[in-house]
């Protein structure tokens, strides 16, 4: 079957675009694993790569994004910054928990969303928590949210104590 000339005109500026964009990925690619090399954010790359679904790309990104977590008192305001924590809505005598707030990057969400995902499969503890919060309401989506939050909350005492991730610790 042949194709008309504008379609087979499309298609090739289609490709043409397509493969700008590769070269673009393959490009700011190599520059994030060059930043992972500099002084200023290797610690940080390196002990987050400690921590289970998190590799260099994910370290990179979360330490560019995230800047100096001391500027976070506590955990909670941390958990703010990341809109992972339940959104309330009160009147009068009723108080109801609903969806996570979504404030800060939700980039940065999504990413902590995916490495929980891996972090199930290797981190006993996590695991445990998505099972529990999954049983308690059926929805896999706040469970895995759940699981998120407590593994950025682990992300930050470990780059706040300056020691590599222990799968398995009950505390982070």
């Amino acid at each position: 079957m042949d194709i008309s000339n504008s379609l087979s005109y499309s298609l090739e500026i289609l490709y043409q675009e397509l493969y700008k964009l590769w070269e673009l990925k393959k490009d700011i690619l190599k520059h994030l694993k060059e930043l992972c090399e500099r002084e200023r954010y290797q610690k940080s790359v390196k002990l987050l790569k400690t921590v289970p679904g998190i590799g260099e790309l994910t370290a990179i990104r979360l330490t560019l994004e995230w800047g100096d977590l001391s500027r976070f008192k506590t955990r909670k305001e941390f958990a703010k910054y990341l809109g992972l924590i339940p959104g309330e809505y009160s009147t009068g005598d009723t108080e109801r928990k609903e969806h996570i707030t979504k404030q800060g990057n939700r980039y940065v969400r999504s990413w902590l969303i995916e490495s929980a995902w891996v972090s199930i499969r290797y981190d006993p503890v996590l695991l445990d928590k998505f099972r529990r919060v999954s049983r308690n309401n059926k929805i896999r989506k706040i469970a895995i949210t759940a699981v998120a939050r407590m593994l950025a909350m682990r992300i930050r005492a470990v780059l706040l104590k300056e020691e590599p991730y222990i799968i398995g610790l009950v505390e982070g």
